[in-house]
């Protein structure tokens, strides 16, 4: 999350969770209020509700019976006016404005003080691009103002929307609100979009699916949101977040699963909730209290908490925040398709640098002098890589080739010079870095098959024999240890997506496969084929 805000790749989206720190009803206690209300007098409905009806359908039938009630006082040629129905809907939303305010003061200052961790996620919102609030209320767009005082920026410093596909004027802090606003000041206009019955529930359920939310589903598959006081019971949410999860599937967010003062759930649980979370909705669950949400808004804050500090912190306790994988395989395996479905993490291409003509021909079809110019190439492009990777401190990164892979262009005979030449490359003179390691990750297919694609791309040279044999020497390379073999067969992309999202965000990330050690092992000893 902080390599993402950093990119500014990162979103938040909020639910009913956090207005709850406002002591704002819940849905269900809006509901019961509103009935209540002399001029709905509305209990009388609720009694006669089905038992599995939702709230959207209980807001219906008390919206229903309030505007029948409004008939009454008016003379039956008005009945379905548009200047009634109109007049009908404003004081309904005033109602509602009414009783989803009534705990809180005008003055948001002390509540916003008192809320358990807002605070912490407003400068985050002043840098994202989106933030979306599932809410009614305009908390958000209250905290942004007073954080503004004093400021010399003479506009809002945020814009508000209610549709996502509308042209943005500001690149950053734009609050997006799918269910629609009422603003606390009643001076201020409500929305004109407004998801609170049952209709307006089904109209936006059934938008989805003609593009109406493409544009919070385009939002979900370009950057990493973190989710916070949101249920996964809402269908719209979950509806929205399966499609990006299947336009998307290397795409991951982060859910907080929200932990009550003494809240305690057992592992067998917490470990089912996490794989359906993440296997459905490409979530990342993150099992947290209200004190854990504010830690995560102050640990993922790149401002405050600086690079340095975070990760000085980090080593001072033994905790990793730098994964590498290298995804290695024959020719037509599939990395780069794989690879790019996870563009949203740290990705270092096959090459820095435009490659050269010479690299179309076959390795073993070069002469000398191009054999040396391409294996000079070549292994500078991992050194490269290293030096990005032994530089960075934090992050997920994800590497199309490993440094080994040039052994597999070389004859066995020649593998302990190549071997020291990649160290020297790498590791030039006295210095006191090393080969990065990580987790090495080999695809495996279908020779077969993997001819056939290099048939449609016209390297028909690399026949089914011709790539069984590179996908061995790769094993050879690498070695057994620590090394994983991923067997493709019969999977399509997004299950090998799915799969390598697995490995990724919820496997130990240890034991890693310790590449300078095995370049070593081959600069001393080569590989022998009768071992």
């Amino acid at each position: 999350m902080r390599k993402q805000i950093d990119t500014r790749r990162f979103g938040l989206i909020f639910g009913a969770g956090l207005s709850k720190g406002f002591n704002l009803p819940t849905w269900s206690k809006l509901v019961d209020d509103l009935a209540s209300d002399p001029e709905v007098d509305g209990k009388v409905v609720l009694d006669v509700v089905p038992p599995r009806a939702g709230l959207p359908y209980q807001t219906e039938m008390l919206f229903e019976h309030y505007r029948q009630k409004r008939y009454v006082a008016t003379i039956p040629e008005q009945h379905n006016t548009r200047e009634v129905d109109f007049k009908i809907g404003a004081d309904w939303r005033e109602l509602i404005r009414k009783h989803l305010y009534s705990e809180l003061k005008d003055d948001i200052g002390d509540a916003l003080d008192k809320h358990p961790y807002l605070k912490q996620y407003i400068p985050l919102i002043k840098r994202t691009s989106m933030t979306v609030t599932y809410n009614f209320d305009d908390f958000l767009e209250q905290a942004l103002l007073r954080e503004r005082k004093g400021s010399e920026d003479q506009s809002l410093g945020f814009e508000s929307v209610t549709n996502p596909w509308v042209q943005f004027r500001r690149t950053n802090a734009v609050i997006y609100h799918p269910n629609g606003v009422i603003p606390q000041n009643p001076l201020e206009t409500p929305s004109d979009r407004f998801v609170f019955s049952e209709q307006s529930y089904v109209k936006q359920l059934m938008g989805i699916y003609s593009g109406d939310q493409a544009g919070l589903v385009n939002h979900l598959s370009k950057n990493t949101c973190l989710l916070i006081g949101l249920s996964l019971e809402d269908d719209t949410l979950r509806n929205v977040l399966t499609q990006a999860a299947h336009s998307c599937p290397g795409s991951f967010h982060y859910y907080i699963h929200y932990l009550p003062p003494g809240g305690v759930i057992d592992d067998a649980t917490r470990k089912a909730i996490t794989k359906t979370n993440f296997k459905v909705y490409n979530l990342i669950t993150l099992f947290l209290d209200d004190s854990g949400i504010k830690a995560i808004g102050e640990l993922i804050n790149t401002s405050s908490c600086e690079k340095n500090k975070f990760c000085d912190f980090a080593a001072e306790h033994n905790i990793k925040v730098r994964f590498r994988f290298y995804i290695t395989g024959a020719l037509g395996v599939g990395k780069s398709t794989l690879i790019n479905h996870f563009r949203n993490l740290d990705v270092l291409d096959e090459w820095i640098d435009h490659k050269p003509a010479i690299l179309a021909k076959r390795w073993d079809l070069l002469t000398p002098e191009e054999k040396i110019q391409a294996d000079d190439w070549i292994i500078n492009q991992f050194k490269k890589k290293n030096d990005k990777l032994r530089n960075e401190r934090e992050g997920i990164f994800i590497l199309d080739r490993g440094p080994l892979d040039p052994m597999t262009f070389t004859h066995i005979k020649e593998w302990k010079e190549k071997a020291n030449n990649i160290l020297k490359a790498l590791c030039p003179g006295n210095a006191q870095w090393h080969v990065e390691g990580g987790r090495v990750i080999l695809l495996q297919g279908d020779s077969n098959e993997l001819s056939l694609r290099m048939l449609m791309t016209k390297r028909e040279d690399y026949t089914a024999e011709r790539l069984a044999n590179m996908d061995e020497r790769l094993k050879q390379a690498y070695g057994t240890k620590n090394v994983m073999l991923f067997d493709t067969r019969g999977l399509t992309p997004s299950d090998v997506a799915n799969r390598l999202g697995d490995i990724i965000h919820l496997e130990d990330y240890s034991p890693v496969c310790n590449l300078h050690e095995r370049l070593e092992t081959l600069k001393k000893e080569g590989f022998d084929v009768d071992k």
